[in-house]
């Protein structure tokens, strides 16, 4: 692609959801600066259909990848490679509370963290969390690129991210969506984290093979409809109202469906290898200015 035309290409602002591609390595920084090169289009990456036993989610397997587990809308995929991940639909109950690392929430949430905050921040504390509980070390995540999903239904917010994670055993890069769902009565609420990372060394060939399983995943709608329902249920409701009823679920497909034209650019971004360099030239579709939500 000519520099002018991937310019124009980039300035274009979108986001899709539930399909994501992996994303940048410090070589994909280094060469930011460089014009980006014409290439022949990659071949398609062959995938197997897979289901999750519980018929929940669906996606493909690329040839060497295997199914670490599968149930209750979320597929993990190992690679070939140590720390190749692929990590389809992970749900996240938290209480609206102070964050305290590694303490879980009242009431069986996964944890307390504000609901107020900020995407990028709540984010960050569901990576902590996640690694503490582990018994992990805390990583340090730099984002490189965040940007909010638009038109979605009254109180989601979605928004796709690129990080590089650091001080950790294997540091790595990863790309992803992340939503954060409706407060309920008593102030829980729930997050949707999809993503894949790969070590930092190897991450910018996985990135076809990551594209292709993560716009392979799919939903059925009443288990979405599970998904999105309030950890606490309301007291009353209109069928067909409120949080996670089949009208919700609806609008928010029909959202995700206009915006899948994103998922385009961002791949077009780490193919250019321009995400995250901070310059002015670069379309900020593209991190050319620093963004956050």
């Amino acid at each position: 692609m000519q520099k002018c035309d991937a310019m124009k290409f980039l300035r274009i602002a979108a986001l899709p959801v539930i399909a994501i591609i992996i994303g940048l390595t410090a070589s994909v920084s280094a060469r930011a600066q460089a014009k980006p090169s014409t290439a022949p289009a990659a071949p398609p990456v062959q995938l197997q259909p897979y289901t999750a036993p519980d018929q929940s989610a669906s996606a493909g397997v690329p040839a060497g990848w295997k199914v670490a587990s599968a149930s209750g809308t979320n597929i993990v995929l190992s690679g070939p490679q140590p720390s190749e991940v692929i990590d389809l639909g992970e749900g996240v109950i938290a209480h609206d509370g102070p964050f305290q690392v590694g303490q879980k929430g009242p009431d069986g949430s996964n944890m307390s963290m504000p609901f107020s905050a900020k995407l990028t921040d709540k984010l960050t504390m569901v990576f902590e969390q996640r690694a503490a509980l582990s018994g992990n070390p805390a990583p340090q995540i730099k984002f490189l690129y965040a940007a909010p999903l638009q038109s979605l239904p009254a109180g989601f917010q979605c928004g796709v991210f690129v990080i590089a994670v650091s001080g950790i055993a294997t540091p790595g890069d990863a790309l992803g969506i992340f939503c954060s769902l409706p407060e309920d009565s008593a102030q829980f609420f729930k997050t949707f984290l999809t993503f894949g990372s790969a070590p930092t060394a190897i991450a910018a060939k996985d990135v076809p093979t990551v594209a292709a399983v993560l716009k392979s995943y799919k939903i059925p709608p009443a288990w979405l409809q599970k998904k999105f329902a309030p950890f606490t249920a309301p007291a009353s409701a209109s069928p067909g109202q409120g949080t996670g009823s089949p009208a919700e679920v609806q609008m928010y497909l029909q959202a995700m469906q206009e915006q899948q034209e994103v998922i385009d650019r961002g791949a077009t971004c780490a193919d250019a290898g321009i995400i995250g360099t901070p310059n002015i030239q670069v379309a900020r579709e593209c991190g050319g200015w620093e963004s956050s939500y």
